[in-house]
């Protein structure tokens, strides 16, 4: 390339770069703005509660499945006082 034509492409995309576009007004801006504040104003509370609501259920299931261990061993428990009441009563 010769320098004209380097010096011609140069300006060619700076004018391109440097080209402001009139359709972005406050106006477009603001209504952008706002489109996006009410939009996440409708979402943030629905994933909040979804969040909160696996959380509780993650919790729960740890809980019921800790309950149902207990009760499994307290039942153990239980047959294993049987057993030594009868070897008990039968030794004495």
């Amino acid at each position: 390339m010769k320098a004209i034509e380097k010096r011609i492409l140069l300006e060619e995309v700076e004018s391109v770069l440097i080209h402001k576009d009139e359709n972005v007004t406050l106006t477009l801006v603001v209504s952008v703005t706002m489109s996006i504040l009410f939009v996440l104003f409708l979402f943030i509370p629905k994933i909040y509660l979804s969040s909160h609501i696996y959380k509780t259920s993650v919790s729960l299931e740890k809980l019921s499945k800790e309950y149902l261990s207990l009760q499994n061993e307290n039942i153990i428990l239980k047959n294993k006082i049987v057993i030594l009441k009868y070897n008990n009563g039968v030794t004495h």
